[in-house]
């Protein structure tokens, strides 16, 4: 169950995301998931900024994605777009060929 913010405490969050906190440390700062950082942003009429994925992040999607998990799979467990992750692992060299063939050699 995530926890709920009191109104001084979301004010908080988006000032830090205002001063360039990303969303992740948000989420890790009040205890609560990328989507609920998102949400509350949004809620505020926050434009949302978009930060490529840490070393560490595409290292985890990487593992998730090859061990056999979508896109789309990968992005509801990492808290990012599908979009994001197969343009990373792209860049990476670690995207899949049609019909599942892995495209590393």
């Amino acid at each position: 169950m995530e926890r709920r913010l009191s109104g001084v405490v979301i004010e908080e969050l988006v000032r830090a995301y205002r001063d360039g906190s990303s969303t992740a440390e948000l989420a890790d700062r009040y205890g609560i998931s990328k989507n609920a950082v998102r949400y509350q942003l949004s809620k505020r009429g926050m434009q949302r900024r978009y930060q490529s994925l840490t070393e560490s992040e595409v290292d985890h999607v990487e593992r998730l994605y090859l061990a056999g998990h979508s896109l789309v799979t990968c992005g509801k467990l990492s808290g990012f777009a599908a979009s994001s992750i197969k343009d990373a692992l792209h860049r990476r060299g670690t995207m899949r060929l049609a019909g599942g063939r892995s495209a590393l050699r």
